[in-house]
């Protein structure tokens, strides 16, 4: 079965503009096109939209898919490429996730801290809390970020 370019869109939730940028941009190379000179995509088409703006959320440029694409045509001889270049997208997003988990926790943190001042009624409470009454999570998140912020301030220094 073939889509045409609307048909696309709504199976993907794509702007057909956006699907004809990307084949105006070289993504699509080997489009069929009917006898009216429209264009139909395969299922294998739309699965690949979606790799495409998987990859693109990932921060991949459209000159990489591009390539990426190319490599994917010419065949066996590329697979080095491919696994090459998503390893390298892999370790990126690796260090881009714990940064986000840094975050979260910290976040996490905060939202404890509040709570717990908005029940005293008071920001100092957290002055007066004993260690046992902190939970563990929440002290290791704290030293974690008043560890970082001394490796900040002695790089201020």
């Amino acid at each position: 079965m073939f889509y045409t370019v609307i048909e696309v869109s709504q199976k993907t939730g794509l702007s057909p503009h956006t699907i004809r940028y990307y084949l105006k941009e070289g993504l699509f190379p080997a489009i069929k096109r009917d006898s009216r000179g429209t264009r139909l995509f395969s299922q294998t088409d739309i699965e690949t939209f979606y790799m495409i703006e998987c990859m693109k959320r990932c921060g991949m440029t459209i000159s990489e898919i591009r390539q990426y694409m190319t490599w994917l045509a010419e065949g066996d001889q590329n697979i080095e490429q491919c696994l090459n270049l998503f390893r390298e997208k892999q370790r990126i997003l690796s260090k881009e996730l714990q940064k986000l988990k840094e975050c979260a926790d910290a976040v996490d943190y905060k939202v404890w801290y509040y709570e717990k001042a908005k029940e005293a009624g008071t920001l100092s409470v957290h002055g007066t809390m004993k260690k046992e009454d902190i939970p563990d999570r929440m002290q290791t998140i704290r030293s974690r970020m008043i560890h970082v912020k001394r490796m900040t301030e002695e790089d201020d220094g």
